[in-house]
């Protein structure tokens, strides 16, 4: 299992409503819909901090390298995706090396042996 997350500083203020909360989830970025829609994302996840409204994450899930890979290739996506991936404060893909699910342990195969070659 592979993860995309992506930390992100937005200006609340940007918003300009009085529900600026409400109107940052709504206004979405484009490139987080579609990474969403993609049939290789399991699951993805786009969060604001409790503590400091203007701290965001992105957490996408995927099966595979090749689905994470995948998951991006087509030009909608790579087009809205990486320009924003670009804007962010840190983003990276993570191999799960363990996981609990509903109190049950696994500790997946590991794919990616030595990490940056």
């Amino acid at each position: 299992m592979f993860l995309l997350i992506a930390h992100f500083d937005l200006d609340p203020d940007r918003a300009g409503t009085s529900d600026r909360a409400g109107a940052l989830v709504g206004a979405r970025p484009e490139a987080v819909r579609l990474l969403g829609d993609q049939p290789q994302t399991r699951s993805l996840r786009w969060a604001r901090s409790t503590e400091d409204a203007g701290r965001w994450v992105l957490v996408a899930e995927f099966d595979t390298a090749a689905d994470f890979r995948r998951a991006q290739s087509p030009f909608p996506v790579r087009a809205a995706l990486i320009p924003w991936l670009a804007t962010a404060r840190s983003s990276a893909a993570f191999e799960v090396v363990a996981s609990a699910d509903a109190g049950g342990w696994s500790a997946p195969e590991v794919i990616v042996d030595r990490p940056g070659r």
